[in-house]
């Protein structure tokens, strides 16, 4: 006898892909993304070739640029995948369009510190 239940289907319970899953690492990128990008605004800039760029990415203004790059693609596809629920292949894309860009945007960030960081000792 066949049960019809409102709640997940034995597939997506046993892989975990409901939709509470998929939508906590979008809306958290959606914060994360706006609050860096927020937090890049009000740190300390230099001038570097006329234009402003935090004291992290000082020697390297190429790299602030691909941080906010990858972090407008991070904000975009998560925000993306928010609202394209009803095709489940666009909001696949856009949530791994959304993570990779956040790892990116991550490791940008990481780079840069331990290049400040270490900087001065590796001169």
């Amino acid at each position: 006898m066949k049960s019809d239940s409102p709640g997940p289907s034995l597939r997506q319970t046993l892989l975990g892909l409901s939709k509470a899953n998929t939508l906590c690492p979008m809306k958290s990128i959606v914060c994360i993304s706006a609050t860096a990008v927020t937090v890049s605004v009000v740190l300390p800039h230099e001038t570097v070739e006329g234009r402003p760029v935090p004291a992290l990415f000082r020697d390297r203004p190429t790299d602030y640029h691909m941080f906010l790059i990858c972090t407008l693609f991070a904000f975009m596809g998560a925000f993306s995948a928010l609202f394209i629920q009803h095709k489940p292949r666009v909001e696949k894309f856009c949530r791994i369009f959304a993570m990779v860009s956040m790892l990116s945007a991550l490791a940008i960030v990481l780079y840069a510190a331990a290049l400040w960081f270490l900087g001065p000792l590796l001169k």
